[in-house]
This record gives structure tokens, C-alpha cells and sequence, in this order.
């Protein structure tokens, strides 16, 4: 194989002693006369063993471009596959974690590089790796971090898994042959998800928009799995995308319209008459300019105001007033002072010409007409 390798050590900052794991990483890299690259980190907030993954794999994906890499290659092995499963299973996880990892996969990092991740010891058990490094007269250094059981990953690779494997010796393998199971399964389920998404997705850049009656005529397993596509195009990525997200996206979209649901990574969802909409970070949910400031309008005569073209007039009362959504008609003889526009306000009303008496909140107008949230502004 006609292979370029360059050998890159993320150091996590997490033990006193870390910086002696770079010197040993480069030294074994000298020695097979290989480049070598040490990164430091900072860990961020949150479960301890993800916050660590999350800033190991941005520092490969950006050494990765660095180096004009075509994939990132990383020692997982059987036995971590096993470990995966198990934990994933632990925690309810639905049948896209009980895939678990991939021999080849994308890495999508929020607000980094695209990278291919490459697991090429995925089918090598932990035991056979050991037996290869005695064969090599290498002595690799051991993380005592593994050995802390408060991590839940090490609490089943000491504890969970022995005792497990007294009930089946062939565990390892057994989860394994569970994932490869699963990963067949979601093939059949994602291809059948291809036969309707043309007809069932409206995209827009990454704003996807489902059709409601289409959506509510799929079997439960293709909404699921519907939602968690939709999610990826909106973010790049399903991850922290976990059951409990999807459960109540499918709530939002099986519930009435109106509702906006917040999704990790800074997703937003949304519940409208007829299509279910899913927003990236910081797009804006309604493609009409804000009217941020009260606008005195001309009348008679035109007004342009930001991003905005009002024409007024006086006419005769005509005999029908509906005229469709972009006219409105006013009875002079009641209105004093200067017309004026602004956006809604809370607890706004209106009392609409044809209304035999009393008023109308705009609230209750905007939900009988199906105007969305994200356009009430």
C-alpha cells in the first residue's frame, strides 16, 4: 500500500504527567521515521469522556487539513466497539447508537473541518493488539484514567464486562455481531427513507421543510429516522442528537402548529400548518424584514421603510372588502391623527370591519389565519 503517515499525539491536559505521553508519542515516531505532530487542548464543559473526544477529534481534523490528509486513522478496537454497544444500550439508545462505530465514517466538527475517520483495527480484539506489541518488543504506555470507575465507559470495561462474560464468554463478539446486525437493518430502513424523501423534503440550502401529510402517512420507524436526516442537513451532523430529542420532535410534529422546539447545536424546529420545518443555528425563521421602529405612512402616496413599499389612498367604501392579504381597508371617519404602522405587540386587538362587535385578540387572529410564530413579529 502506497501509504503517507504522519503521526499526531492530542494531549487532553487532564493529568499532571500528560506532556511525558507526547515525548514517548514522538520518540516511537522518530524511530519509524515518521512526522509527528503534538497538540494541546483545553477540555470543555460537560460529561468529561465527551467533552475530551469532541476536542481530540477538532484537533485531528484540523491537523488533518493541515497536512492535506485524506483520513484521520484511529486505534479502535473490538473491544472498544463492544464497549459502545453495551453503553449505548445502557442508556436506551435507539438503533442508530446500537450501530455503534463504522470502519469508515465522516467527522463533521461544529465550526471546523470536514475529515474521514478510518478504523482499521475495528475487527482486532484488544488481546491480539497486546500480543502484537510483545511481538515488536514495544511497551506502550498505559492511561491510568481507564482505571477510573466513576467514567462509565471504564466502570463497564472492568466491572460490567467480566461479570457479563461469565453468563456468555463470547460477549465481545456477541456485540459485535449485534452491531453488525443493526447496521443492516438501518441500510433497509435508510433506503426506503430514499424512495419518499424527494417527495417528502422541500430543501432550502440547509433549512428542510417536511410535508406534513406525508410525513403523518409513514411508519413510525421512517419519522424517526426522517427527523434525525432532516436534523443532519439542518446542523451537518446527528450529534447530541440523543432519543429523548427525537421523541419530542416527533411530539412537535404529530402536535398542533404553532410550536418551536430548540434541538442541540443551536437547531430549531418548527410546527406549522402544513410542513414541519427544521432551521440551522442563527438562520432566520421568517424571510419578511422586522419592522423594529413605528412608521408614519403617507397618505395619500407611497412610504418605503426598511425593506418594506406601503401605498395608501382614500377611496369609496367598496362592496366587498375582502381584497386578500396585502390590502387592508380602514374606516376613515373613525381613525384621528397620522396612519401608522408597527410590529405586534402582546395583548394587541382589533376590531375588524365585519366583526358585528367587540374585539379580537391579534394572538387569536394569527392562530385561526395559521400565521406562524417565527412571522408574528
Amino acid at each position: 500500500m502506497n501509504l503517507r503517515l504522519h503521526v499526531v499525539h492530542v494531549d487532553h491536559g487532564l493529568r499532571p504527567t500528560s506532556y511525558h505521553d507526547g515525548a514517548f508519542v514522538q520518540q516511537i515516531a522518530r524511530a519509524l521515521g515518521l512526522s509527528c505532530t503534538v497538540v494541546s487542548v483545553s477540555v470543555g464543559n460537560g460529561s468529561p469522556e465527551a467533552a475530551a473526544r469532541d476536542a481530540r477529534y477538532g484537533a485531528l481534523a484540523k491537523v488533518a487539513t493541515d497536512q492535506h490528509a485524506d483520513a484521520i486513522a484511529v486505534g479502535h478496537t473490538l473491544n472498544d466497539q463492544a464497549e459502545t454497544v453495551l453503553l449505548h444500550i445502557v442508556r436506551g439508545s435507539g438503533l442508530t447508537g446500537l450501530r455503534a462505530m463504522s470502519v469508515f465514517s465522516d467527522l463533521s466538527i461544529d465550526n471546523g473541518p470536514e475529515s474521514k475517520i478510518f478504523r482499521p483495527l475495528l475487527g482486532v480484539s484488544r488481546t491480539e493488539t497486546a500480543a502484537f506489541c510483545d511481538e515488536l518488543g514495544l511497551a506502550p504506555i498505559q492511561d491510568h484514567t481507564n482505571l477510573d470507575t466513576t467514567i462509565p465507559r471504564n466502570l463497564l470495561r472492568i466491572e460490567a464486562i467480566p461479570l457479563l462474560e461469565t453468563l456468555n464468554p463470547k460477549l465481545v463478539e456477541g456485540l459485535r455481531r449485534l452491531s453488525d446486525t443493526v447496521n443492516i437493518d438501518l441500510g433497509y430502513i435508510n433506503s426506503r427513507l430514499d424512495e419518499v424523501w424527494s417527495d417528502l423534503v422541500e430543501q432550502s440550502g440547509q433549512i428542510s421543510s417536511l410535508k406534513r401529510n406525508l410525513f403523518n402517512a409513514l411508519h413510525p420507524s421512517l419519522q424517526r429516522h426522517a427527523l434525525r436526516r432532516a436534523y443532519e442537513g439542518a446542523r451537518g451532523s446527528t450529534g447530541g442528537l440523543e432519543y429523548a430529542h427525537v421523541e419530542s420532535m416527533l411530539m412537535l410534529a404529530q402536535g398542533a402548529a404553532g410550536k418551536v422546539l430548540s434541538l442541540p447545536g443551536g437547531v430549531f424546529m418548527e410546527a406549522r400548518h402544513g410542513s414541519i420545518l427544521l432551521f440551522p443555528p442563527d438562520a432566520d425563521r421568517c424571510e419578511l424584514p422586522i419592522l423594529v421602529n413605528r412608521q408614519e405612512l403617507r397618505v395619500p402616496g407611497e412610504t418605503v421603510f426598511g425593506g418594506w413599499r406601503a401605498f395608501a389612498e382614500v377611496v369609496p367604501r367598496p362592496q366587498e372588502l375582502d381584497a386578500g392579504t396585502h390590502t387592508s381597508y380602514f374606516d376613515a371617519t373613525v381613525l384621528t391623527g397620522a396612519l401608522s404602522v408597527r410590529g405586534w405587540h402582546n395583548g394587541d386587538r382589533f376590531q375588524p370591519l365585519g366583526l358585528a362587535r367587540g374585539n379580537k385578540k391579534l394572538q387569536n387572529f394569527f392562530v385561526d389565519a395559521h400565521v406562524p410564530q417565527s412571522y408574528r413579529r
